[in-house]
């Protein structure tokens, strides 16, 4: 196995490692964290447009270049956004993955379920003993929450919250 083949594979992109830079009990894969954020896509707001999901699967794909930089640290530093961005355009492009354009409310509404996932994944992790992961519960909720609100979709999160 050649390092382009690796890096050129869809399926090992899945395997990428999540949470790298955050003391975790378990791990995480961007596979096990797509697919959830698919899923709460279609739980909130019902089955939306292929692109939609093809997005929500695919949206870390282009980590395997990049790795999983943390927000935090892309907020820290802008121009680390932006080469992490690029970074990850150029994994994306190796594995054969186009994000389509998604509509500004559909966009919002995967951002919502993406910090939705890491919220969950933080539950999990308190539950099982990790206090460090009390910031992350603190601040996925937070941001959406703040999204949530923008988009006139507070009910609908705090209806989906009610369930959990």
């Amino acid at each position: 196995m050649t390092r382009d083949k690796i890096m050129s594979s869809p399926q090992i992109a899945g395997r990428v490692r999540r949470w790298h830079t955050w003391p975790m009990i378990r791990e995480q894969t961007v596979a096990a964290h797509s697919a959830r954020v698919a899923t709460l896509y279609c739980e909130l707001w019902g089955l939306p447009r292929a692109e939609v999901l093809y997005y929500c699967l695919h949206h870390d794909s282009g980590e395997l270049s990049s790795g999983d930089v943390p927000f935090s640290a892309k907020d820290l530093a802008p121009q680390l956004r932006e080469a992490v961005n690029h970074a990850e355009a150029i994994g994306r492009t190796r594995i054969g993955v186009t994000l389509p354009e998604l509509r500004d409310k559909e966009f919002k509404k995967f951002k919502i379920c993406d910090l939705l996932e890491m919220w969950e994944t933080g539950l999990v992790e308190h539950c099982m003993g990790n206090t460090y992961a009390i910031p992350v519960i603190e601040d996925t909720m937070a941001a959406a929450e703040s999204i949530a609100r923008d988009l006139g979709e507070w009910d609908t999160l705090n209806r989906w919250r009610a369930k959990q």
